[in-house]
């Protein structure tokens, strides 16, 4: 992917399924999905993520049983389910792949989904987690439903990103983008939510946007941008003594490495004139993945604890059992052994869905209709020709770009 080998790339992943394992078939599909979607084949990248959005629900719903065999060994004996926010964005990237297709009822419905797994996985934790809304998600909404003129729809989805933006600024440091306001702002007015809108938004006056009427006689160019590397796990352990022996406890934690450019241009080109609008961050998944991991860190902690415990209790009855039988030196020996043994056993689950980007950037634009060429720009000034379009007034055109590589 990094030299831009679309074709090679869909070929690895169509022969790796079993590299992958049994117990990582969630992965291939959400990999392989990425992928298909990177290279612009948005049905097929649909379908993977269909597959992958249903089996990784298959998997969180799991049997005790098989969870119970996670206890003995560690969690890389089970299938990987995904991590929570890893489930929702399924659903997101989903609704790209429908928006590819101009299948926006469809990329609505993937919108919707993502806010009904997220209050479903919090509603089963005693302590919520920060990530409970997706910004982006409600976001992406509101531009659908505004894009099909259901203004009163438009203007609740935009209300909800605005409050989402909230928790994500004081978990994230994500910072509301100004277009979020402005949209509020437009289509307050044809949602009769004028008044309440005003009342909702700081400084709100002194906020300067283009109004309804204008806007119905334009076009809207939106470009979602791909930034970067999404955060890899990596594995802590530690040992420490106890009466009956040294007891090893491993937990995943994430590493990240935030892309070196933390801006882009959206530039449209046409024969009358050209039209810039910088991107802003709308969606920090670094930030969302530590925090996700770092709000059940508890519940991970007090299952290594227990495994550990577990283990601990075998060696000591099996070494036990070896002294009845052998001896002291022998008994001692088994113990030894199987302390090693069971520290080696000890691991975190450090998979994750490693295709993902780290930050995704929005930039939204008003254009007479026309044809346009489309260009990005980065921190360098370099401008890349991306794609090239033909806008109508009312019309709304989604453009995607990725620095993932």
């Amino acid at each position: 992917m990094a030299t831009g080998n679309c074709p090679g790339s869909i070929e690895i992943l169509k022969n790796s399924k079993a590299a992958y394992g049994n117990k990582a078939q969630l992965l291939h599909l959400l990999d392989s999905g990425m992928i298909q979607f990177q290279c612009n084949n948005p049905q097929t990248a649909s379908k993977f993520f269909t597959d992958a959005d249903e089996l990784a629900q298959s998997l969180w719903t799991t049997s005790v049983t098989k969870e119970a065999a996670s206890y003995i060994t560690n969690d890389l004996v089970i299938p990987y389910k995904g991590e929570d926010y890893e489930r929702a964005l399924i659903n997101l990237f989903s609704a790209f792949s429908y928006i590819k297709l101009g299948e926006y009822e469809e990329a609505m419905a993937d919108c919707r989904r993502l806010d009904t797994v997220l209050t479903e996985y919090n509603s089963k934790y005693e302590t919520k987690n920060v990530y409970k809304e997706d910004a982006l998600g409600r976001y992406i909404s509101g531009l659908l439903s505004e894009s099909e003129k259901e203004y009163s729809e438009a203007y609740i989805y935009y209300y909800e990103a605005y409050k989402a933006f909230q928790s994500y600024n004081e978990s994230y440091g994500t910072v509301t983008p100004l277009c979020l306001f402005e949209d509020i702002l437009r289509v307050a007015s044809p949602a009769d939510k004028r008044r309440e809108a005003l009342s909702i938004i700081p400084n709100a006056k002194a906020i300067k946007y283009i109004s309804h009427k204008a806007a119905k006689k334009m076009g809207k160019v939106v470009l979602i941008h791909m930034s970067g590397k999404a955060p890899v796990k990596i594995e802590n352990k530690f040992t420490v003594a106890t009466a009956t022996g040294p007891i090893s406890i491993a937990f995943p934690a994430y590493t990240t490495s935030p892309p070196s450019c933390h801006f882009s241009k959206l530039i449209l080109k046409s024969d009358a004139n050209t039209i810039e609008q910088n991107a802003v961050l709308f969606e920090d998944i670094n930030g969302i993945a530590v925090k996700d991991l770092d709000d059940r860190k508890v519940r991970i902690t007090a299952k290594a604890i227990a495994r550990a415990v577990a283990k601990q209790a075998i060696v000591h009855a099996s070494s036990k059992e070896v002294e009845k039988r052998y001896g002291a030196m022998a008994g001692l020996a088994a113990k030894i052994a199987g302390n090693i043994a069971a520290s080696a056993l000890e691991k975190a689950d450090t998979r994750s869905w490693r295709t993902l980007p780290g930050e995704i950037y929005i930039a939204r634009a008003f254009v007479p209709e026309g044809n346009y060429q489309v260009m990005v720009e980065d921190c360098y000034g370099n401008q890349k020709a991306v794609d090239s379009i033909t806008v109508k007034s009312g019309e709304s055109k989604f453009v995607f770009h990725d620095t993932i590589y």
